[in-house]
């Protein structure tokens, strides 16, 4: 399969993932049913820990069996969509110092799709 499919698919699967746990986490904050099911929120973390899993199989594969870059880029996706999500669901401000957390992220993430 083709290697630029392969990490978009990742690439994918990662970022929804993380949108998925950050309402799962977070979704206690402003939903009244997230906040009286937590145990229906934990078992939602379970597609999404098995797609995540697989993910990082192909990306371990895709970087020739280094492990590093899957946890780097999976780390800085984390903070890049925590970041929008509270953002936008919680209403909560970009400051300067998120900014510059933002800005460190798409720098590393860059670094690891781009440098060889």
């Amino acid at each position: 399969m083709n290697k630029l499919f392969i990490g978009l698919f990742i690439f994918f699967i990662y970022t929804i993932s993380q949108i998925f746990t950050f309402y799962q986490l977070q979704g206690h904050l402003w939903n009244k049913w997230i906040k009286e099911n937590p145990f229906m929120m934990t078992l939602i973390g379970i597609p999404i820990s098995y797609y995540v899993i697989l993910a990082s199989r192909q990306m371990v594969n895709l970087w020739d069996g280094q492990t590093w870059p899957n946890r780097i880029i999976g780390f800085c996706l984390g903070v890049i969509v925590f970041s929008v999500m509270s953002w936008f669901m919680l209403k909560e401000p970009v400051t300067l110092k998120t900014s510059v957390c933002l800005l460190l992220s798409f720098i590393i993430l860059g670094i690891q799709l781009f440098w060889k």
